[in-house]
């Protein structure tokens, strides 16, 4: 009896099968991930292919950043920018010996893409309504529909990229301060300015190899 009593009152250890939590300073994670997405933007300025490899792992970083601030589209957003990054360093590479060439569309190419974005933005809020605890849809549906068709159109150096980031990126403002996200706010200011440095050098870049090919 005393036996079977030992047994019963033994204090086996416990297992835990629980994955180790671990502590993130968000606050440093956004600045990491704002100073990469600010050289990254730098880079595409100068047109430095290098650049897509910072844009994406500062994306990286986003999608963590994101999720934890439950802004999925956002978030959806950072995982497109790294596939793209992919996409970017290929086609920003040299094929047949020759670099890819800064183009401009027609308006009917840009009146079809601002309708598209602006339904696509609409799909996006849509679907963002459907997660109880997505804040601010409306914003970040535009903003994320928007950056997608300038982050496609970058990649193709369409110099009215720029344009659309300029747009894109003074929703995301508003988005990121109602957010707490002051580094990224910042930062986002900081891409307007360099959006429109960026619009009025390409253009130049433009304009002077049509003159040289005239």
């Amino acid at each position: 009896m005393k036996v079977a009593k030992a047994l019963r009152t033994h204090n086996h250890p416990s297992i835990n099968l629980q994955p180790p939590t671990i502590d993130v300073n968000w606050n440093w994670l956004e600045a990491l991930a704002a100073a990469g997405n600010l050289a990254y933007t730098v880079l595409m300025l100068y047109e430095r292919r290098i650049g897509w490899a910072f844009g994406f792992v500062a994306s990286a970083l986003g999608v963590a950043l994101f999720l934890h601030s439950q802004v999925y589209a956002q978030a959806a957003l950072s995982a497109y920018y790294m596939a793209m990054g992919a996409y970017g360093w290929w086609s920003w590479g040299r094929h047949n010996g020759k670099e890819l060439s800064i183009t401009r569309r027609p308006a009917e190419f840009h009146a079809a893409m601002i309708v598209g974005g602006l339904l696509l933005a609409g799909a996006i809020n849509f679907l963002l309504l459907l997660m109880r605890d997505a804040q601010f849809t409306v914003l970040d549906g535009f903003a994320t529909a928007f950056s997608l068709l300038a982050t496609w159109m970058l990649a193709r150096k369409i110099l009215e990229n720029w344009a659309y980031w300029i747009a894109a990126d003074l929703v995301a403002i508003v988005l990121y301060a109602l957010l707490g996200l002051w580094w990224y706010a910042a930062l986002y200011a900081i891409y307007v300015g360099l959006s429109i440095a960026a619009l009025i050098r390409w253009g130049k870049q433009l304009r002077a190899k049509e003159r040289a090919s005239a």
